[in-house]
């Protein structure tokens, strides 16, 4: 897979994911903003390199599913300004804690989460093995 459809897969995968809590959530507006900022208005590289950076170092707590890391990681929402990072986060979790989500809602969040680490994964690889082409 190139590089370019691991970016394509990545983001049609987070749209869909979005799209799945929009319709969980429909009350929640700043889901549909947020994905329509993600869609239009941020390039895909930026997305996926924010979470190779960011999310695949904490791999480990997705595997788990370790709750803490919906809960207090805030690198899901670290280039929010300050105040309106604390709100959204403490909505997060708000939304994770909330009946609206049982377990098998959390599993199939989970499961989204494996798919953008194993997409992140792949495209830092695949990153990695043209770097290494080009020095050559």
């Amino acid at each position: 897979m190139s590089e370019i459809e691991i970016l394509k897969q990545f983001k049609n995968t987070l749209i869909s994911f979005l799209d799945e809590l929009i319709g969980q959530f429909p009350a929640e507006g700043d889901l549909v903003i947020f994905r329509i900022f993600l869609k239009d208005r941020v390039p895909i590289e930026n997305i996926i390199n924010y979470f190779v950076l960011r999310i695949l170092p904490l791999k480990k707590m997705v595997d788990e599913r370790d709750e803490d890391f919906f809960l207090n990681k805030c690198e899901l929402f670290e280039s929010i300004q300050n105040q309106e990072k604390k709100g959204r986060v403490n909505r997060f979790k708000k939304l994770w804690r909330s009946e609206c989500l049982d377990d098998d809602d959390k599993r199939v969040v989970w499961e989204w989460f494996d798919s953008f680490i194993f997409l992140s994964e792949k495209y830092q690889k695949c990153k990695s093995k043209n770097s290494q082409k080009s020095q050559v």
